[in-house]
């Protein structure tokens, strides 16, 4: 495999704090394997040829992954609460620029729910990106990305998926929002199946375990969040976006029945195996329940997350953290942010007060054999 120039390595340093959810001194960082072409000729690569990579950007308190395989790409969310900046600063597109210079088109873009620390950065890539389909619980929210996000897939190419029927119709916001009209015409293609694998390239599918059709209009769109597995040959990684078990409570809580997590965990509880687990809800004590652990068992937890407050609470929290190390090694966007804010190197716009950039997280999968860690 030829490689790339690597992007510049970051050694993360644990920062020192009284809490218990602070995370511990990682090893140093890896080498980044120079990423397949864009042009499919990587398809009918043999199986122990396949790479496969899962870049968890941190985007300082919000979400944002892209997926690269030999023949496809993906992005799932793309959002903050304070690392805002769009245009030319976005942070999630320079990490995509910088990872992959030659990327044009991507392939898939799922939304998992229209809060802002998953889709305030989303709608640059929809506009500066070829863009094959985009996945949308369908949940309205009327905020400025989610409306920009909309107005950005209305006018692109892409086939637009989300819990409800075909068909073309007006999405009705209720006022104007972010300088946009009340309303917008747009085209929907097929409904999401939930359970149904989606084929993305060789050796690669998707499959939703939550869509979500019932709580539109609901004033919690984590309830709409879309749960999906993701599969890479013999490897295998679990986006819960928002989903909750129920309200905030010690992981050894019993699941809400009627909550995402819980309806995964008893629709699908014999398939949530998975190598690895990108963590509901940044960590919070409203996911990540004992018993859906204990069913996914992975090897990597990823917690996306950062300094500005849920309410009155930063997460992650400190019993989930614990949870998770119980099943294996966990990893966190939130390293030391404070720092970050002042770093003169890192991805995106740099000494910018903003907490992202500085701790990226990628998980490199080959021949099914999963290696996780920071790099910048």
């Amino acid at each position: 495999m030829r490689y790339l120039a690597p992007l510049a390595l970051l050694l993360v340093a644990a920062c020192a704090g009284p809490t218990a959810s602070r995370p511990p001194k990682e090893p140093g960082p890896v080498a980044l394997p120079k990423t397949p072409p864009e042009d499919g000729t990587g398809g009918g690569k043999a199986k122990r040829d396949r790479h496969f990579a899962v870049h968890v950007v941190d985007v300082g308190t919000g979400l944002g992954v892209f997926v690269e395989g030999p023949d496809f790409t993906l992005v799932y969310d793309a959002g903050s609460n304070d690392d805002l900046e769009t245009g030319a600063g976005n942070r999630f597109v320079a990490y995509l620029k910088a990872a992959r210079p030659d990327l044009k088109r991507i392939d898939h873009v799922i939304l998992s729910h229209p809060h802002r620390d998953h889709v305030e950065l989303l709608p640059d890539v929809v506009d500066q990106f070829a863009v094959r389909e985009v996945w949308d619980s369908g949940g309205l929210n009327p905020i400025c990305g989610y409306r920009r996000f909309v107005e950005a897939v209305s006018k692109s190419e892409a086939r637009y998926h989300t819990a409800g029927a075909a068909g073309t119709r007006e999405v009705d916001f209720g006022k104007k929002v972010c300088n946009l009209g009340p309303t917008v015409r747009v085209r929907f293609d097929a409904a999401i199946a939930e359970g149904t694998p989606v084929p993305l390239g060789a050796g690669a599918s998707m499959t939703f375990l939550h869509v979500d059709g019932k709580s539109y209009g609901s004033d919690d769109a984590n309830r709409n969040s879309l749960v999906m597995l993701l599969a890479l040959d013999d490897a295998k990684v679990l986006f819960m976006g928002d989903a909750e078990a129920g309200s905030r409570a010690d992981p050894t809580a019993a699941e809400s029945p009627k909550s995402a997590e819980g309806q995964v965990l008893a629709q699908y509880k014999k398939k949530l195996r998975a190598d690895v687990l990108i963590a509901g809800h940044h960590g919070s004590k409203s996911s990540s329940r004992k018993v859906f652990v204990d069913a996914v068992r992975p090897k990597f937890s990823v917690i996306s997350s950062g300094p500005m407050q849920y309410g009155k609470v930063t997460l992650p929290d400190a019993e989930v953290v614990e949870e998770l190390q119980a099943a294996g090694k966990v990893l966190r966007t939130d390293v030391d942010d404070e720092a970050c804010a002042r770093a003169e190197k890192k991805i995106g716009p740099a000494k910018d007060g903003r907490p992202g950039g500085c701790s990226n997280i990628r998980i490199d999968i080959d021949d099914g054999k999963v290696r996780a860690d920071y790099v910048q």
